[in-house]
């Protein structure tokens, strides 16, 4: 039995829009109508929505804007939405702040109904549009933001939106879900600033760590550090872990954590690349923090981790300044094998690095005993320290 045929459920890609400021009470209603024309007008001229048959679009007005649901290709809202911000732009030019008209815009995948009005014409209705909406009012001024669903099915689509497509942070939805949410910008289009409204920023370390302690082992943890850019002191850091689970429950998530030195305003600038054994890609599912000097993030497994699972590893892999010269590993759990890579470039001025440990009590630090492997690679010294058996709680540091 088909039980959607009778609710005329309806799968689309939608676009919904408003004009920001438009409710001002000094506004005149004749300058409100005039910008509302105006939106309409730069819509219906952008190719992107004269590329569709009208019978594959479905419109609502709200007002203050619209609502477009695509029943194509989930990449017609985000197309609309860069031609417009481009129209919008070239209008603007000249006008003084009054009459210019600036949007914020929601894109979103998900299933709509279609009903009849008062006078029985077409009419759409469902959690998509509800859900577009949503996407929408987190924004500001610019903001094209997205929703996961559609972001993630267009970021699979090329690099292309990869590149314009990024994850902002956590927002809350109602009765306190949260969601990812995502951001387009690029040149000519977007608000590269993250929105506020609705963020959701809650460290969930102190969850994971008792997590791990119960349900995860690493046998072996691969560390190498690069100096990619000596004179910004650019270090790339590379992490791969092998991971054992020791529960009966799947392992579908990871959590990460970064501490930086210096502040960074965008997680995106930290070039941070998250993939399996396999060279999967463990896409980021959830953004917990967001702070100019902490970064603390969700990935998600392209596979669960079993208990029967062996030979299963990730490897986290970004880029921060290191001014300050030296980098420390704090154990949260048992690690059977840990080591630990330093790659420079000589003639630099930069020294040999140093290992030490410290105390986690008295901060106190001690040279270490362990003796590194020295090898040279073209124009760069590569440093290597092995550690086994090292309990929760272990730090080590290197100086350089």
């Amino acid at each position: 039995m088909d039980f959607t045929a009778s609710l005329k459920l309806i799968h689309a890609n939608f676009f919904f829009v408003d004009i920001v400021g438009l409710s001002d009470t000094s506004m005149s209603t004749k300058t409100q109508i005039k910008k509302i024309e105006t939106l309409n007008k730069c819509m219906s001229e952008c190719k992107s929505f004269q590329s569709v048959p009208i019978e594959s679009l479905l419109l609502l007005p709200t007002g203050d804007g619209c609502c477009i649901g695509f029943l194509q290709g989930p990449e017609l809202p985000l197309l609309l939405a860069i031609e417009l911000h481009e129209k919008l732009a070239a209008y603007n030019k000249a006008k003084i702040p009054s009459e210019t008209i600036r949007v914020r815009i929601g894109l979103h995948s998900g299933n709509c109904f279609i009903v009849n009005d008062l006078l029985g014409q077409r009419n759409t209705w469902g959690p998509g549009i509800i859900y577009a909406r949503r996407v929408m009012d987190f924004g500001d001024d610019g903001h094209i933001l997205l929703s996961p669903t559609l972001a993630e099915d267009l970021r699979s689509l090329s690099d292309e939106y990869r590149d314009v497509i990024k994850p902002v942070h956590d927002v809350v939805l109602k009765h306190g879900m949260t969601m990812l949410l995502y951001s387009a910008y690029g040149e000519g289009f977007g608000n590269k600033k993250h929105p506020e409204k609705g963020a959701s920023m809650r460290s969930k370390y102190g969850e994971e760590i008792l997590r791990l302690q119960k349900t995860t082992l690493y046998p072996s943890i691969d560390l190498i550090l690069s100096v990619v850019d000596p004179e910004k002191m650019i270090v790339q850091h590379k992490r791969t872990y092998e991971v054992v689970n020791t529960s009966n429950d799947p392992i579908k998530t990871v959590l990460h954590g970064i501490a930086t030195d210096v502040d960074i305003p965008d997680i995106n600038d930290m070039n941070i690349n998250v993939y399996d054994e396999k060279d999967r890609e463990c896409p980021i599912t959830s953004i917990n923090v967001d702070k100019p000097d902490v970064k603390e993030f969700t990935t998600e497994f392209s596979e669960p981790i079993t208990k029967e699972d062996t030979g299963k590893k990730y490897t986290l892999q970004y880029e921060v300044e290191e001014p300050e010269r030296y980098f420390e590993n704090a154990f949260l759990i048992d690690c059977q094998k840990f080591n630990m890579s330093f790659k420079y470039p000589t003639g630099n001025g930069i020294k040999r690095p140093e290992l030490l440990e410290i105390n986690q009590e008295t901060e106190a630090k001690t040279s270490s005993k362990i003796q590194p492997k020295i090898s040279t690679e073209g124009a760069h010294e590569i440093i290597k320290w092995t550690m086994e058996d090292i309990p929760k709680g272990k730090t080590y540091r290197i100086e350089w």
